[in-house]
């Protein structure tokens, strides 16, 4: 029999923020209409899962990784990791697993498709917030078959990536492809977003495989990451622009490539990928940064707006502005130590969020934005795109709101909580679970002596705290079970 979920506000978090009651009612709305979208398929193997469009008889590959990263806050109280186990139950035995299934006949929705593979980043994600490193024996076999059949079926001679079309990669009707694909061998171009997402998928199989000691694995995991990013930054960059770009495929490992003059927010994953260097990042956040390119007055722009093919209402990937391209360049950016932006970049989707929340020509939560107008966006058919679309646009009230904005991390494989406290005014949240304790924690105004911290903890944990200003102060603590205070100096 399966469990129902139920919306019950008092075993969720509680969010306080002084300054900003409106980010706490989107975030209360978030879960609402997320409870309201969780599915119960009614055929044998199928656990209840979280859906983007319920109703559809369609379980998404990628939606249910992003989903997995704003509910695993849920305390529990949704199914956080079913759809993944949903989808893995499907692998087939050469180790694929398509974008998309139907539920009814557990068929490949849209031929053999896949998505970008995002399944070990989300997992070690996962597992960082709720200590369940059980998964890690069980999941490592299929992640491991999933990595070597992208690599066998969706390379190219030259080592690069290649997508079905520009479906596949999740930005549907984004100008990126050369020819649209119908009998699914591949348009002509390499990817960028697919061989950083390998990239990725290496890096954290390669976590995955140290924490199980498999040092063997390990190191093969790690060895393929070298060789993508070298590959990638071999072929994919380009120095005279500072961007990533994707690019004609070649016909042999060193014959000439061309680039392909669009620039995505598919880019940025090199970032999160770790495949961009220092010096790099710089430069794309220039580029992130430049109010004519994907700056817009609500961020990020999918597509640059200096492109001919750019719609300042959205037109879906046109330069629509989607909550799993934010939560992906915020969280690249907090990884590579830019946590100032990636905080701009929550705190102002987060306020077009809500501005199109309070409009009672809108209101609700949108599966895309406009760029430029604080509207819901247009979809290819320039009809607004759907309301209630959580689904992954949970992702900015809640994960960048706890992650981004209030600056909080998550170790539980050291059981550290790290809190990087910029947000101005009373905040924080209440009944958090964390590596199987319960905690709280509330940041006070600012006084004299600094900001008063107040902690509660169910049992044994370390607290790194720290101001974000120029020279502040960062404090270590272990705390014991039990209630804390705490005054943080501002200097």
């Amino acid at each position: 029999m399966n469990p129902s979920y139920k919306y019950t506000p008092e075993t969720l978090p509680r969010i306080i923020c002084e300054r900003h009651p409106e980010w706490v009612e989107i975030y209360d709305l978030a879960w609402k209409i997320g409870f309201g979208n969780i599915e119960y398929p009614q055929k044998e193997g199928w656990k209840p899962q979280l859906s983007c469009m319920p109703g559809a008889g369609i379980i998404w590959q990628w939606d249910s990784c992003f989903m997995t990263l704003f509910a695993r806050y849920a305390n529990g109280a949704m199914p956080v990791t079913n759809n993944l186990d949903n989808l893995y139950r499907l692998q087939r035995e050469d180790g694929y697993m398509s974008m998309a299934y139907k539920i009814e006949n557990e068929k490949e929705a849209y031929g053999e498709r896949i998505n970008p593979p995002l399944f070990a980043w989300v997992e070690w994600e996962y597992f960082l917030v709720s200590g369940d490193d059980a998964r890690f024996q069980k999941i490592m076999p299929i992640l491991a078959k999933y990595y070597e059949w992208v690599k066998q079926h969706r390379r190219r001679i030259s080592g690069l990536y290649w997508f079905e079309d520009t479906g596949s990669t999740g930005m549907d009707n984004s100008p990126r492809s050369g020819y649209a694909a119908l009998d699914l061998k591949g348009s002509d171009v390499c990817f960028i977003d697919l061989a950083c997402q390998q990239a990725l998928s290496a890096l954290y199989l390669a976590k995955m495989a140290a924490h199980l000691k498999d040092h063997a694995r390990e190191s093969y995991f790690l060895s393929e990451f070298e060789t993508l990013r070298n590959l990638i930054n071999a072929h994919h960059w380009s120095e005279k622009i500072g961007f990533f770009f994707d690019l004609f495929s070649m016909s042999s490992a060193g014959a000439r490539h061309n680039f392909i003059n669009v620039k995505t927010a598919a880019s940025f994953w090199a970032i999160l990928a770790d495949v961009a260097d220092d010096a790099q990042v710089k430069k794309l956040i220039e580029h992130l940064l430049n109010p004519h390119e994907f700056w817009t007055p609500h961020p990020v722009a999918t597509l640059s707006a200096d492109d001919p093919n750019y719609d300042p209402l959205g037109g879906y990937w046109l330069g629509g502005v989607w909550a799993p391209v934010n939560y992906m360049i915020a969280s690249g950016l907090k990884k590579r130590g830019w946590d100032a932006a990636a905080r701009e970049l929550a705190g102002k989707h987060l306020d077009a969020m809500c501005k199109v929340m309070k409009d009672e020509k809108y209101g609700g939560i949108w599966e895309c934005y406009s760029p430029e107008f604080m509207r819901p966006a247009t979809n290819k058919r320039k009809q607004f795109v759907r309301n209630n679309f959580v689904g992954w646009s949970g992702l900015g009230p809640i994960a960048m709101l706890i992650e981004h904005i209030f600056g909080l991390s998550f170790d539980a494989g050291t059981n550290t909580i790290t809190w990087a406290i910029a947000t101005p005014g009373k905040h924080g949240i209440q009944n958090l679970r964390f590596n199987g304790r319960t905690v709280s924690l509330f940041c006070g105004a600012a006084g004299p002596d600094g900001r008063k911290i107040s902690i509660r903890t169910s049992a044994a944990i370390r607290l790194r705290l720290s101001t974000v200003q120029k020279n502040g102060t960062e404090l270590v603590r272990d705390l014991v079970q039990g209630d804390h205070d705490l005054t943080l100096p501002l200097t």
